[in-house]
Parts: structure tokens; sequence; C-alpha cells
């Protein structure tokens, strides 16, 4: 194949950590800003097609930089953006699908600045590493008039949509159209044309290897698109490297063909929009990413972060003003912690050391997510006693309580009244704002309150409510009496079986042993988990590579830069090993007036003892369960899944929501992204016909569908009869980047709806109600004030 040119973007990839702690990364690509400056300056008088250029590739150093930049350097910065020899990607970071829609459109924020600070175009956006971004940044990047989307996917421990490399129009989920450059790994420059040999002749020999690739798979275009940093020594946060500036002018004086040039991301998308579109396709889905995986490695964090979220919704909802300037910088602080928390670097480069540069990463990449649910919690109560019109003193105890529905539904539940709250004696703000638990609660209600309402009660009125007579709890019923119950249901318990039931569901199990052994949905007459199934309703699973074959990470992935540089997979077939629980520990039945809890205790491989409370609730169809992990520190690769089997037909369909829009598996995914598994925001569907199931997830987002599926990448995924449905909160497959153990207690909440046909505002709005119960806070009169 003929090629007219390869053009070359120069930039500094961006890990918070990784290669240097947290705080030295910030430091460095500070200093990076101003060696680009150095840079280009210093090569200003060499001929115009030779000289340098700098990308800065996403926005969130430059606005760090700019905090402590002379004047003369912004003046030097504004000159070369005018020139033409800077530019600046759109995105505040390279992105994980942890960020929802409202963090999605605050990575765009800066851009407005930038742009009317240096007059940069910033028609492009960078995303350099990871393996996806939820589809709904296409719209996002589009209204903020980006032209251009880059992408230099990490094939390690993951894969590619096609064509790579490429060119493509991306449809958005509105039908508009985004042009994309789907280009090769970042520093792919360096690693085809072997660069660190400072050799010309290395050059030509990696680049005629890599020739031959672009002939066996059709590549189309007459230039070829690379990346260079400044490896061997640095692959990520990478100084500008003037060795390669020389070697490029080397390589063009010497009249090697063809010609290399600098370009910036703007100039690129310039060579792009030069193509007709007829002759780039057209493709249309969800860019789901891979990687995150990873971020079940890191199951608690990952859960505050998610219910910091929530709070902070909750009270930018119930606020009627612009919040005082002091509330704003806590509001400020708080959303600039997560979303760097749901950044893309998770720790070391060297996991499998456990060193103590790699301890320190982990902790530091921990800390802004429990300081941003810290400062969530404390403005959601400062919000919550605005709302209620609090002092900050009273001499008297509350004597009313203000309720608030944080969901877009008409919720009718019963509701729980901490018995502190009726002792008498003054309280104090300061109170309000602690952590701990306030005791024993008296369940009342049901109430009703309205979409987003709030709903004042006395706490006089506020009684004990009676329990609910659709609650059921029998133990050792004969089958006999199960059947004359009713005749009309499609299952019955056998001897010695136990049920709980609610309006509308039965759930069978063996009292001896808390096994489940049936759930039945009576209102669609759905025996909703198959019988005889080789596995229960949210059966625990943990899974490894079976050690008799190979129990390292190699099973899976068995990394080799080679075959990566032209897109040969490294993952590798492998046989698992899954274990279940493996003893009974105690298995016990509650109520309250409104809901009845099945708990189960067992002990579990890989941990000090698992408990699951499963409650069926009077006043939802929704099932709750709440599973608590004591996690072993078990360094070897292993996964941790909940299993909810489901009686369906073959041909079934699944959807899952990423930054708030609903995506169809397989259908609504460009060719290439992961179908293997999936990052819910709020829920996972399995539907056929009129049977379906949606699991919401509002603290660990991943899950898989039809079956396991950890392993090499899928082109579609089977639809056989009877899919399971899965949980996945934690894993540690990861070689690089997460953590290897996370030891102790963890706690995940799942809800599991059970109903007819698929409806994506129905699933979302109920997922949105699960992950926000009605909140309960104290009122205190004037006159107690």
């Amino acid at each position: 194949m003929q090629l007219k040119e390869i053009l070359i973007l120069h930039h500094s990839h961006l890990d918070v950590g990784y290669t240097h702690t947290q705080p030295v990364v910030w430091e460095l690509h500070r200093e990076y800003i101003d060696q680009a400056l150095d840079l280009l300056e210093e090569t200003a008088d060499w001929p115009e097609a030779q000289r340098p250029k700098w990308t800065c590739e996403v926005t969130a150093p430059v606005t760090r930089w700019l905090e402590t930049a002379s004047d003369s350097d912004q003046q030097r910065f504004h000159r070369f953006v005018r020139a033409g020899r800077l530019a600046i990607g759109a995105l505040q970071y390279n992105l994980t699908p942890l960020n929802s829609a409202e963090q999605l459109r605050r990575q765009l924020a800066p851009v407005a600045a930038l742009r009317q600070r240096f007059g940069a175009r910033i028609n492009t956006a960078l995303q350099h590493d990871v393996t996806g971004v939820p589809w709904p940044l296409a719209d996002l990047l589009l209204d903020h008039g980006v032209e251009l989307f880059i992408m230099a996917v990490n094939r390690h421990l993951g894969g590619i949509v096609t064509p790579r490399p490429g060119v493509f129009r991306w449809q958005s989920p509105s039908g508009r159209e985004l042009r994309v450059m789907n280009g090769n790994h970042y520093t792919m420059f360096d690693q085809i044309l072997l660069t660190w040999e400072r050799s010309l002749d290395a050059m030509q020999r990696g680049l005629g290897q890599y020739l031959e690739h672009l002939e066996s798979i059709g590549y189309p275009h007459d230039f070829l698109y690379l990346t260079t940093t400044a490896p061997p020594e640095m692959w990520d946060n990478a100084p500008p490297n003037p060795a390669v500036a020389k070697l490029i002018r080397q390589w063009n004086e010497a009249g090697s063909e063809p010609p290399i040039r600098y370009v910036t991301s703007e100039d690129l998308a310039e060579r792009i929009k030069a193509i007709p579109a007829a002759e780039l396709p057209l493709l249309s889905g969800d860019w789901t990413d891979y990687w995150n995986f990873g971020a079940a490695s890191t199951a608690a964090a990952v859960s505050r972060s998610r219910r910091a979220k929530h709070m902070l919704a909750t009270a930018a909802r119930l606020r009627s003003s612009p919040p005082a300037p002091s509330v704003q910088r806590v509001e400020t602080r708080a959303r600039e912690l997560l979303d760097l928390f749901d950044e893309h670097t998770w720790g070391y480069w060297d996991t499998l050391g456990q060193t103590e540069p790699g301890a320190i990463q982990d902790q530091l990449k921990a800390a802004p997510v429990v300081e941003a649910g810290e400062l969530a919690r404390y403005l959601l109560v400062d919000q919550l006693d605005a709302t209620a019109g609090n002092p900050a003193h009273s001499d008297v105890a509350p004597d009313h309580v203000v309720f608030v529905n944080p969901s877009p539904l008409l919720r009718r539940e019963y509701v729980e009244v901490p018995r502190d709250w009726r002792r008498p004696g003054p309280r104090l703000r300061a109170e309000r704002l602690k952590s701990e638990p306030s005791g024993a609660v008296d369940v009342c209600g049901p109430l009703e309150l309205p979409p987003h309402g709030v709903l004042r009660v006395p706490l006089s009125e506020l009684l004990p409510a009676a329990d609910h007579p659709g609650l059921m709890h029998e133990d050792h019923r004969e089958a006999e009496t199960v059947q004359a119950f009713n005749n009309a249901l499609l299952s019955t318990a056998r001897s010695g079986d136990a049920v709980i039931e609610s309006p509308t569901h039965r759930l069978t199990y063996d009292p001896s042993n808390g096994r489940i052994l049936g759930l039945f949905d009576m209102k669609f007459g759905w025996d909703v988990v198959p019988a005889g199934g080789e596995y229960e309703l949210f059966d625990f699973v943990r899974e490894r590579p079976d050690a008799l074959i190979d129990g390292s990470r190699n099973a899976y992935y068995e990394r080799n830069l080679d075959h990566e540089k032209v897109d040969r997979t490294c993952w590798k077939p492998w046989r698992a090993v899954r274990e279940r629980a493996t003893q009974p520990l105690g298995c016990s039945v509650t109520r309250t007036a409104g809901n009845m809890t099945l708990e189960r205790r067992f002990a579990a491989p890989g941990t000090n003892g698992l408990t699951q409370r499963i409650t069926l609730r009077a006043d939802t169809p929704v099932i709750a369960i709440e599973c608590e992990i004591d996690k072993l520190a078990y360094a070897e690769p292993e996964g941790i899944y909940f299993v909810v089997p489901l009686s369906l037909a073959a041909g079934w369909c699944c959807h899952f929501d990423t930054a708030g829009l609903p995506v169809e598996l397989d259908a609504e995914q460009l060719p290439g992204a992961c179908r293997n598994w999936f990052t819910a925001e709020s829920f996972m569907t399995i539907h056929n016909g009129n049977r379906s199931a949606t699991l919401f997830c509002p603290d660990a987002p991943l899950g898989m569908a039809g079956d396991f599926h950890f392993g090499p990448p899928l082109e579609t995924i089977p639809r056989s009869a009877d899919p399971l449905l899965l949980a996945w909160p934690m894993n540690n497959y990861w070689n690089t980047n997460f953590p290897l153990v996370q030891p102790g207690r963890h706690r995940f909440r799942y809800g599991l709806m059970t109903h007819t046909a698929f409806d994506a505002r129905r699933a979302l709005d109920m997922a949105t109600a699960f992950a926000n119960p009605i909140i309960g806070h104290p009122g205190f009169s004037r006159a107690g004030q």
C-alpha cells in the first residue's frame, strides 16, 4: 500500500497515579506544559513542515497549570495556540463508565472558559487508554462544538471497536453524527517505528512490518495517524520528547518515505473533515467498556461514590434558591472529588508487587471518595434542615418529621422513625451531622408522597403500624396445605419447606439450611427460578482459574506487546472453578409491619462469612436483597458473583443503562464493544415477551447476562433458555493498576423486580426509587427554638 504521509500527535497521557503518586503526577504535568512551551519555542526557527506541535490531551492539567502560570507563560501558551502549534482536548479526564450524565457534562465544563481565554477552537476530544465511553457522550460532544472524537484504546485485557485503525461516523442517541478517529493505542508511533533505537534504519524496518499489517486488513486511507510520548523510559505521564522531534526531522531531511509531520488534534480534525462522508462507515451504539471490571477491586469505594452522588442529587433537588457561598464551596469540592475518583486510573503499575508505593496510591485513590461522601452527607443534612426550617439549637425535642421522596414516582410506603427522636430534651444541629445510626426505630405508615415531594407529619401522629395482612410466614407446611391454599399456583412447597409471602411474591426455602427452593410471582403467575437448575436465587459463586491447569492471571490473558501492536488478541480460553457457599450457618425470618425478611448465613470460600437478607415488602413489588461479605485478603485471581437464574425461553433480550440511557445488549452496541460484561448505572434487565426480571444495583454496577462470560471477547451473547443474570460485585482479575486484595466487610444492596414487558422509563424510575429510600428528618417548631 502507498501512504502519502504519517501524522504524529505529541502529547502526555494523563494517568492520575500509576507511574507516580497522585500529587506528584499533578506537579509533573504542570512541568510538562512548561517544557512543551520551551520545545515549541526552541524549534520555532525549524522549517515549518518540521516544527513539533503539542496537544494537551485533556483539560485537567491545563486548568491546574493556569493556577500558578506566570503572565508571560500564559502569553506563550496563547501565542502557540494562535499559531496552530498547540491544541487542547475537550474532556477533563480519561473516563470510566462510572460517570453519570451529569458528570459527563461537567467533563466539558472548562471548555468555554478556555476558548475565551486563549481563542482556542477545542473542536476535538481525546480519550487515550480507555476501552469505551458511554453512548450519551456523543451527543454531549456535539452539543459542545466537538467535531472529531479521537480514541486510542489499549488492547491490554480489553477489545477494540472496528475498524481500527480507521475513521467512522458515530451515530449518537439523538441520530446526529460525530466523526471518530479510531486510532491505535497511544505511543504506537514509538512502538511501530522503534524510535528508542534512534535509528532511521530501525524506523524503516518497523514501518515496513506495520505496513504489511495495514495491507492485510485493507486499510483504506492514504495517511496514517499515530501518537508519540516518551517510551521506553515513560509511556504514561511522559514529558515532551525532543529526541523524537530531531529523529523525525532527520527522517524528512533524508527524504525517507512517507514524510512524517506533527499535527495537533485540530489539524487531524481538518484532515478527516476532508474525507467524503460516503467513504466512512456509519456505526451506531454504545461503546461499552471492557476495563471497568477492575472497579470491582475497590468495591467499598465504588459503593461510597455512588451513595454520595445520590445524596448530592437529593440535596440539589430540594434547594429552592442559590446556595450560600460556603455551601457552594462544599458542593463544588464534593463533585470535583467524585469526578476525580471516576477518572480511569486506579492505582500503581506494579499491582502484583504489593509494594509501599502501591499501598500509598491505593490510599490516595480512595481518599477523594471518602471525603466526597462526608461532604455529600453534610450537604444533604444541611438542606434537610433548611427544608424543615430547623434552628441550630432547640431547647425541646422535635415535634414533627419531614419526609422527602427523592424519586420521580408517587410512593406509598412504610417509613422508619427513630425512637430517639421522641426522647425529651434539647437538640443540637451538630447531633444530626453524626454518622452513627440512631438505634431502634418504629415502623409507621404507610405514607403517600408525591414525586420529589415533601411531607410534614406531626411526630405524635406517627404511631407504630399494624402488621400488613398480606405478609405471611409459614414454616414446615405440608404439601397438601399449600395446594389447598391456592390451587391456581404453579408451584407448591414440599413437606418440610417454609414460605414467606408478600402481596406480590412467594419465596419458598428450606428452613434447615436456608436454601431457596423457588420464587413465585403471584401477580403474573410466573415461577421465576427454573426448577432443578444448577443455581438458586442469589447464589454466591466464587470463580477462579483452575490451579491444576493454570491458576495465575496468565490463565485468561497472557500479554504479548507484539501481538497487541497489530491488534491480535491475547485473551485465552480458560477453565474456571466456580465454588458455592460451603456450609449453612443459620437461617431465620424476621418481620416488621411492612416487610418479611429471610436471613441466611453461610461459610463461603474466600470469606470469613456471608450473610444475605432477602426482604419481601408489602408496599412495593421490589424484592430487596442485602449481601454482607467478610472478605479475606486473597491475592490470587478470583471473582465474586451473585446469581439470579431465570425461567425464560430462548431468544431473550437484555438492557442496561449507561449515563442514564437504556442500551440493548448486542443490538445497541458498537461492533467490538464489550458484550461479556457491562457497567450499569442503575439497572440490568433480562426479558422475553411478557416475562421480565430487572435487577437494581445501587452499590455495585457490574453485571453479565446469560452466563459467566469473563474471558475472550464475544461478538454476541448466546440467548439460550433459562439465562443467568449475574451481579458481579468483586474481583481482582487485573494484573496492574487495580488493588489485589480488599479485605474486610462489604455490603451490597440489590433490588429484584419481576414484571411483564420491559419498559425503559419504568425501569429507570423504579431503579431511582430503590436507590433513594424515603428520607425522614426531625423537625422543630418555632416554639421550641
